[in-house]
């Protein structure tokens, strides 16, 4: 999978910045927290259902929620 971005803010209301994802889609939580310090997960707004969701964090990597980051705005934990 090629290298692609997610974009990430501090809050829902702020511009987000760009965050580099690696080769298999995943993101490092480590890449956000080197951008967000204190970052501890990402959290997204549900376009369907307008609930916040968890993204699902194991071994301090971020996976992409049903296999693609989309062009969701993700909140930062």
């Amino acid at each position: 999978m090629a290298e692609l971005y997610i974009r990430v803010a501090e809050d829902e209301n702020e511009e987000p910045m760009e965050i580099p994802s690696e080769d298999d889609g995943t993101v490092l939580l480590s890449t956000v927290a080197a951008q967000f310090p204190g970052a501890c997960g990402l959290r997204y707004r549900n376009p369907v259902s307008q609930c916040m969701r968890g993204v699902r964090l194991v071994e301090g990597i971020l996976h992409a929620p049903e296999n693609d980051w989309g062009s969701l705005v993700y909140v930062v934990n």
